[in-house]
């Protein structure tokens, strides 16, 4: 299951870095996506197992999410912003807690 962490991406980020705090110990990797949300599957180069759904948290701008718009000054309506990733995309992730924990940042 995807952990699911409310409010925007700095409020994520925040409380991601909150739960690790202050820790060294951090690595980016590049990584490829196998199959795309909801059940990612990821495989971090370099490292022989891959990652699924359950061993990962997503960034909220890369899954699908809600957000209100206005067209050209008209009325606030809300829209379903679809998750961009997709199988073959390439990801940086975030490896925390001794490579126990795995956060996809972004799209590269």
């Amino acid at each position: 299951m995807i952990e699911q962490i409310e409010g925007g991406g700095f409020s994520q980020l925040k409380h991601v870095i909150k739960a690790i705090g202050h820790n060294r110990d951090v690595d980016i990797e590049f990584a490829t996506v196998l199959a795309p949300l909801p059940n990612i599957r990821i495989k971090i180069d370099n490292m022989p197992v891959e990652l699924d759904a359950d061993d990962v948290v997503v960034c909220e701008h890369l899954r699908d999410h809600m957000r209100e718009v206005t067209i050209n000054g008209g009325e606030v309506v809300e829209m379903t912003v679809m998750s961009p990733l997709m199988a073959g995309d390439r990801v940086a992730v975030a490896m925390y807690a001794d490579n126990q924990g795995y956060l996809v940042l972004d799209r590269i």
